[in-house]
């Protein structure tokens, strides 16, 4: 009779499991989004950091800029962003970027110049003014804490979502 018991709970047991399961999958695309969005705002901190450690403009021997103005700096602060998220067939994506215009209006961009021009002028170097990547710097040193982060708040929302079926 014991055996016919413990068969009896095992499979409540094994229910109960197979339920939060099912909870947790009609649950981790939100939950996905949210772990995606604390990664990006990591992400972002760090570029952040990164373009104040970007040297201020001076010019090398052969001719050639190295640095930002403050006033190029202040742009790319001011232009940077998260983007929407977006659901390509269950890819789902969070882009980080720079959108909008400096404060220096030129013959050329009337309007200022493209704050994403001068962010990849200085990641990636032009003929007069030397490369520094900033951004990949800060994608690099801070790719552990973006990631700790994306876990650490799915993993919150799971057990958020099983503790909520539990009750």
């Amino acid at each position: 009779m014991s055996w016919v018991k413990e068969y009896y709970w095992r499979q409540i047991e094994y229910q109960n499991y197979l339920e939060e399961l099912e909870d947790i999958q009609t649950a981790i695309v939100p939950i996905s989004k949210m772990g995606l969005y604390d990664g990006a705002r990591v992400a972002l901190d760090a570029v952040l950091a990164e373009i104040d450690n970007i040297p201020d403009r001076f010019y090398g021997p052969n001719g050639i800029a190295v640095g930002l103005t403050e006033e190029e700096k202040n742009d790319l602060r001011r232009g940077l962003g998260i983007s929407q998220m977006r659901d390509d067939g269950g890819l789902i994506t969070v882009k980080i970027g720079f959108d909008g215009y400096g404060s220096r209006v030129t013959d050329r961009w009337h309007r200022g110049v493209p704050i994403a021009v001068i962010a990849r002028g200085i990641c990636r170097g032009t003929s007069w003014l030397a490369k520094y990547d900033f951004i990949s710097r800060a994608v690099r040193r801070s790719s552990s804490r973006i990631e700790s982060s994306i876990a650490n708040r799915i993993d919150k929302q799971i057990q958020k979502t099983i503790g909520a079926k539990n009750k």
